[in-house]
């Protein structure tokens, strides 16, 4: 089968980026001829929360064959679709979303591409239904983008249902969030502490990974931590969008300010087995979600996972065995399940079967044989 992929891949970084080139790794381990096309712009500069868009060291695509698309410039988009059948037919052309900003271009795209191809399918992959944090106009940008498909994959059922409630008609494949394989090896928790200048008397430690964003929840994670036994240290590793002072004032007002220990940037994988090795537990404290890249980072390295019962969360963590859920929002429930995990000392034998069991259903290679 002839594929064709449009949407974010390296040098960009962040979950999305490693996604797609996961993913095109996988359907051409399984005979497929894959394309990828990626964006000589992302997100124009004055829209982009974060610091930089590329990963350090390296220089944003430039316009052309391998990166033809340019978010704020249509032409580009019907260039994008030009250049996808300029290597003669495509059979499905794969479209990911996860932000409402880049709806346009992607809707650009798919409408010249029928126009040029009808008989190409175009897919869209949904992260999300609509952008976290987003506005009432992310709908419509959602909705006049997926008119434009012949239908979608979804990583959890969570998505499956906001899609069909806009665009009730359009045909939607439930598939999942596959597990990576590709992270160095996981350091020892003393040689982690010591690279990350935590202190050594940190008899426990739990972590909060990833961008931070409001829907995540950190706020009540932070909230949590006066109330979390006294041996216990919060790692907070991430890059923060948006304004850092709410977070930070909640810091420095807690009882627990010397025992939270803060990494406000983006982690790039070389220091995941440092981050991952120096922690017992992962926290996903969100207030709404729908899957996270970050339980597969967590199943990765076999740690436990307290995490918020929402979206497809509930998919890795089973209660008792591969951590705790708990209710949105509740910094108090967030806290006991923490204790309590903390307090009954789980053997790892019980976690480690689970996660197997999920690393063999939630391979990339499954997700590439049901995709297609």
């Amino acid at each position: 089968m002839k594929i064709a992929i449009a949407s974010t891949f390296h040098p960009y970084r962040g979950g999305i980026a490693q996604f797609n080139d996961q993913m095109a790794n996988s359907l051409k381990s399984i005979g497929h001829d894959v394309r990828c096309y990626n964006w000589s712009r992302q997100y124009p500069s004055v829209l982009f929360p974060g610091k930089t868009q590329i990963k350090t060291g390296t220089t944003r695509p430039t316009s052309g064959p391998e990166a033809p698309m340019d978010s704020i410039s249509p032409h580009s988009w019907r260039k994008t679709a030009t250049e996808i059948l300029s290597h003669g037919d495509v059979d499905l052309a794969i479209l990911p979303f996860w932000h409402s900003a880049l709806a346009p271009a992607l809707r650009g795209v798919a409408k010249a591409l029928k126009k040029q191809s009808p008989r190409t399918k175009v897919v869209a992959l949904m992260h999300n239904a609509t952008s976290h944090d987003g506005k009432a106009s992310d709908k419509w940008l959602t909705k006049r983008f997926l008119n434009r498909v012949d239908g979608c994959i979804t990583l959890s059922q969570s998505v499956t249902e906001d899609v069909k409630k806009i665009v009730p008609t359009l045909d939607i494949k439930t598939l999942f969030h596959p597990l990576y394989t590709h992270y160095p090896k996981i350091k020892s928790r003393v040689d982690s502490l010591k690279h990350l200048g935590l202190p050594r008397s940190a008899k426990h430690t739990i972590l909060f990974f990833g961008i931070i964003r409001p829907y995540k929840g950190l706020a009540t994670l932070i909230q949590a931590a006066e109330d979390l036994n006294a041996d216990i240290h919060v790692v907070i590793a991430g890059e923060c969008y948006g304004s850092w002072n709410p977070y930070n004032n909640l810091i420095q007002s807690s009882p627990a300010a010397s025992r939270i220990h803060v990494f406000n940037e983006y982690i790039p994988d070389s220091e995941l087995p440092y981050i991952f090795g120096a922690s017992d537990l992962v926290v996903l404290p969100y207030l709404n979600a729908s899957q996270s890249g970050v339980t597969a980072t967590a199943v990765h390295y076999n740690l436990p996972i307290v995490a918020s019962d929402v979206g497809d969360l509930s998919a890795t963590v089973t209660s008792g065995v591969t951590g705790e859920l708990v209710i949105p929002g509740s910094s108090k429930e967030l806290a006991k399940a923490i204790n309590g995990w903390i307090n009954a000392k789980h053997t790892p034998e019980d976690l480690i079967t689970a996660y197997a069991a999920i690393r063999k259903t939630n391979s990339w290679k499954a997700f590439a044989e049901k995709l297609t």
